[in-house]
């Protein structure tokens, strides 16, 4: 009878246990220095906010942060990817399978929460945008891109609310993905400089304006 080496049967199964504990910490250690960082930039700024800082406000060394990321431009790219994310993931989830306004509205809606559940957030993703039009800035990011896929979903839900007849056929859906991508980046800077501007208001004023601007004529008798 051949027997079964032990330290083989023993090692085996505790392999993926510890890749899965090890994927765990890096996880968490991404997550936290990336809120760290985006603490670090609503307080002290693009400019003051420091590989070394964000390793020690995330209850890490001072060392991680540069370990794991490299650079500021690194960082704050990391920062840009989950931020960005989870505007995305909201809106997405919000509007499903919606098409034409009931799309729009949803994805005004998600962002609106957005904002109120993740201001911090929605501040350092601008900070960032902004600083990356900077010539000299060391952080640069493709901001066109990002507005550009932006677009590209409000015209296709507007495409698809014109092919259901829930949309105004004479709509240029690409032309109000402009203005309605441009209105909605608007809206927010306005409330980043301006804590107490109207924003729910505003956020429900667009959407009225979605509905009239998107509702199909009727065929006069």
């Amino acid at each position: 009878m051949i027997k079964a080496k032990p330290r083989e049967a023993a090692r085996s199964p505790a392999q993926p246990v510890v890749r899965r504990r090890q994927a765990d910490r890096s996880a968490l250690s991404d997550r936290l220095l990336t809120e760290a960082a985006i603490d670090l930039l609503v307080e002290c700024g693009v400019q003051g906010t420091t590989l070394q800082a964000v390793g020690e406000h995330a209850g890490y060394s001072r060392a991680l942060a540069t370990h794991r990321y490299g650079s500021k431009a690194g960082l704050f790219a990391q920062v840009l990817k989950v931020a960005s994310a989870d505007w995305l993931n909201r809106m997405q989830k919000a509007v499903g399978k919606r098409t034409g306004a009931d799309a729009l509205c949803a994805a005004t809606d998600a962002t609106y929460q957005f904002i109120r559940e993740r201001p911090n957030e929605v501040r350092a993703m601008y900070l960032l945008w902004f600083q990356s039009i900077d010539p000299g800035a060391v952080y640069r990011s493709n901001l066109a891109n990002v507005h550009r896929a932006q677009r590209r979903d409000v015209e296709a839900w507007i495409k698809a609310g014109q092919a259901q007849g829930e949309v105004e056929q004479s709509v240029n859906g690409h032309r109000l993905a402009e203005q309605y991508t441009a209105t909605m980046a608007g809206i927010a800077y306005q409330w980043l400089a301006n804590s107490e501007m109207p924003v729910g208001v505003m956020y429900r004023q667009l959407k009225a304006d979605i509905r009239a601007r998107l509702k199909p004529k009727r065929a006069a008798r």
